[in-house]
């Protein structure tokens, strides 16, 4: 386990946040919890969840989302991929009516190789897991394999300016954003030729977020 002295107040903080680990990690999870209420509740309006849709989270941390999005789809599914242990047991816990009852299925993996069928999910869902992506990396284009022609992606990101406010910038963040910024991103991602629309989110305290919407032609 990480320790505050081997890596610093301010990068620990931001690992936990990246990749929450032990009892530390559980209470990241419950501060995540709190942090991505108004984000997730956003980012899955803008996706327009219908009752029969398939819909995959990326990073679903603590499993907040995953339940609301449960309510949301009858005939279909959902499917969460997050890499912590810590998040999973989290939302396994949240979740277990959806899970024991065949609509959710949680995965422990990564971003980058999605052990999906390709054209496989109408919608996907990623809140606060852009900043440890790469426009030209594996994340963003394996999300857009398994979305289906005319599925869409909502990804949300907190404004750059309020991320060093709350310290969550670390060693793995590999980068954050302002809107220009994240247009300039999507842009250069897989999603490029793709619609791309992206909205400001205005959270408590002044904190600024941002939501974009990706729709797969």
């Amino acid at each position: 386990m990480k320790t505050l002295e081997g890596t610093g107040l301010h990068n620990f903080i931001a690992q936990q946040f990246s990749m929450p680990e032990g009892a530390c990690g559980r209470l990241t999870g419950a501060v995540m919890g709190l942090i991505n209420h108004l984000p997730n509740e956003r980012a899955i309006e803008l996706l327009e969840i219908a009752e029969q849709d398939d819909v995959l989270e990326i990073g679903f941390g603590p499993g907040l989302a995953l339940k609301k999005m449960s309510q949301l789809v009858r005939g279909g599914t959902i499917t969460g991929v997050d890499r912590s242990p810590t998040m999973f047991r989290q939302a396994q816990a949240r979740n277990r009516a959806a899970i024991q009852h065949g609509k959710l299925k949680l995965i422990h993996g990564t971003f980058e190789r999605l052990s999906l069928e390709s054209a496989s999910v109408d919608k996907v869902l990623a809140v606060n897991v852009i900043y440890f992506c790469s426009p030209i990396g594996t994340a963003l284009a394996e999300a857009r394999r398994v979305l289906r022609p005319g599925g869409a992606m909502s990804i949300y990101a907190t404004d750059c300016s309020s991320m060093r406010w709350l310290q969550f910038i670390g060693p793995e963040t590999r980068q954050t954003f302002d809107r220009k910024g994240l247009e300039h991103f999507l842009r250069h991602s897989a999603f490029a030729s793709d619609r791309i629309d992206i909205q400001t989110v205005w959270l408590p305290l002044g904190f600024r977020g941002l939501v974009a919407r990706l729709c797969k032609r």
